[in-house]
């Protein structure tokens, strides 16, 4: 049963890194922007991190309002950043794709930011095998 847990969960898991790269794909065709961008998802990353930290179980404390006060000061920084790169995607593109890349890039940053950066090392091997270089040039000595 743990196995098809797992199955399930790699398949959820490579059905969102697909449709990232599709929604990057039109967005990219339609207006000219990638919502799900390296400098995006890296601010995102800030947000997920907050998000976890805010919400993760604390180590009980003597006062009781710090942890609060801690807490609704990083979902507030969270909330905020996510709304600021929500209203740069959506001015650059759609309100749709921004929803859905904010909102998928707040809960799987960690996930979405290797993800694009392997793409772009990809997308820069093709690129230098298609000028016909194989490496860095002989410097015979």
């Amino acid at each position: 049963m743990v196995w098809l847990w797992l199955l399930l969960a790699f398949g959820v898991f490579m059905a969102l890194l697909r449709s990232i790269y599709a929604v990057n794909r039109s967005a990219l065709r339609r207006y000219g922007y990638e919502p799900f961008s390296l400098p995006n998802a890296a601010l995102m990353l800030v947000v997920n991190l907050l998000l976890l930290s805010a919400l993760a179980p604390a180590e009980p404390s003597t006062a009781v309002g710090h942890g609060a006060l801690r807490q609704v000061v990083m979902l507030g920084i969270a909330a905020v950043l996510a709304l600021g790169l929500l209203v740069v995607v959506a001015r650059r593109s759609s309100i749709w794709y921004a929803l859905y890349a904010v909102a998928l890039m707040s809960v799987a940053a960690i996930a979405v930011l290797p993800s694009l950066v392997f793409m772009r090392f990809a997308a820069a091997a093709d690129d230098a095998e298609d000028a016909g270089s194989d490496g860095p040039p002989d410097r015979g000595g």
